[in-house]
């Protein structure tokens, strides 16, 4: 149903394509084609990932993008459709990627609609940005910008006395897009002796609606914001049940948290904090349900020279109840530490009168020993044509959080037109 659906919104983007060409309605979008070889062989393949062991390609696709952005003196319309051709995969797929509709009143902005949602200051190190992601295009070499997914439903954002409070309501609940069994990906899955599997999304109900407000004004130059946030984990939880089989499931989730940004020590510093309220195991004691932990950061980015910059980031993530934790942690499962310490580093060379970017994007814990590393080349051609050319590197322990990918570490390429 739900590619049925895609697939009629890109059929009404070609129809309004035509149209906005005789309306001279504003119409964008691009042609991409992507693609990403394994660089790691498996020396032994889980009986659920044979797929993901017998292919050399983690990624090859074909996309194409309509963007119709109408707007008026006090609406605007977005709706990007894409459609998806899968080399590797025999598949051809349509994706509505954003479609919402703005509102603006002398005090308030409105927004209804399928649209991303971005919270917080970290850099690949989300906090209070509790809204969906997809893993699965960013292990796989595909742009940043297609790790973030988009939320069906309403935002609104209030002004008042140079301060903005922002809330939004989300009736049908997106998971992150995670690695499967029996998928492309290899990841550690330690429920992998089940085969019979089946995934319980939390229905659409108004008791089960998430709820995000964000208050945030800028204060002496800072960037402040609270955040507040009730819905679910975006990653499932597993029970074994009856056969056997492996019932997956979004527990209950409230986060609490605040960020603020602003010019410091010559360069920009960011702050963030967030705690983690597990509705469903704040004991600490059901192994299936992560348990309730406390997330901060801090980031510092400057300028070292003309066109070259520097970021880093330390980050920390504390559980709580962690006696409980290894009391009731089964077999198979990951050992993790009390306090899971992430260092990043993100430097960026501009070259060519800014038309050649070489990036290189470090991430690593000193204590679980994984890391994930990013060189990457990107030339603009034209202003409307680019290529991109970078490795994705995962490593460490099997059981930790990127050392899981390393098997899916790849070569990848990317060249898009724009229009």
């Amino acid at each position: 149903m739900r590619h049925r659906f895609t697939l009629l919104i890109l059929a009404s983007l070609l129809v309004a394509r035509a149209a906005a060409a005789a309306e001279e309605i504003p119409l964008h979008g691009f042609v991409q084609a992507a693609s990403a070889y394994r660089l790691i062989q498996p020396d032994r393949c889980p009986r659920t990932q044979r797929l993901a062991c017998r292919e050399e390609f983690v990624l090859g696709e074909g996309r194409a993008r309509l963007e119709l952005t109408p707007r008026g003196e006090w609406w605007g319309l977005v709706a990007k459709g894409e459609l998806i051709g899968d080399a590797v995969g025999g598949e051809v797929d349509g994706d509505l990627r954003e479609g919402y509709l703005d509102l603006r009143f002398p005090a308030v902005d409105l927004r209804l609609g399928r649209q991303i949602i971005t919270w917080g200051v970290g850099d690949l190190i989300f906090i209070n940005d509790v809204f969906p992601k997809d893993w699965v295009a960013f292990i796989s070499g595909l742009p940043v910008e297609y790790l973030k997914k988009g939320s069906d439903g309403l935002s609104a954002t209030g002004h008042w006395a140079g301060t903005s409070l922002q809330v939004v309501l989300v009736p049908r609940f997106e998971a992150d897009t995670l690695p499967e069994a029996g998928g492309r990906l290899r990841f550690n899955d330690p429920m992998a002796a089940l085969e019979s599997r089946k995934t319980d999304d939390p229905s659409p109900a108004l008791e089960r609606t998430e709820a995000g407000l964000r208050l945030f004004r800028n204060v002496a130059g800072w960037d402040l914001s609270l955040y507040a946030y009730r819905g679910f984990h975006r990653a499932p939880a597993g029970e074994v049940e009856p056969g056997p089989r492996l019932r997956l499931f979004f527990p209950p989730l409230n986060v609490y948290g605040w960020s603020a940004q602003g010019a410091a020590l010559g360069g920009v510093v960011s702050l963030e904090a967030g705690y983690y309220d597990s509705r469903r195991d704040r004991s600490g004691r059901n192994a299936a349900v992560e348990n309730s932990r406390g997330k901060y950061l801090v980031g510092y980015q400057r300028e070292l020279a003309p066109d070259l910059t520097l970021g880093l980031q330390y980050a920390g993530d504390v559980m709580e109840d962690h006696d409980a934790y290894r009391a009731t942690r089964g077999s198979g499962m990951a050992t993790r530490p009390t306090i899971r310490h992430v260092l990043t580093a993100r430097l960026t060379q501009l070259l060519w009168n800014q038309t050649l970017r070489l990036g290189l994007f470090v991430l690593g814990s000193p204590n679980e020993g994984d890391f994930y590393v990013n060189p990457e080349v990107k030339y603009n051609v034209t202003d409307a044509l680019w290529a991109a050319l970078g490795v994705n590197l995962f490593g460490g322990p099997r059981r930790a959080e990127f050392g899981q990918f390393e098997g899916n570490s790849n070569l990848y390429a990317v060249v898009r037109y724009a229009f």
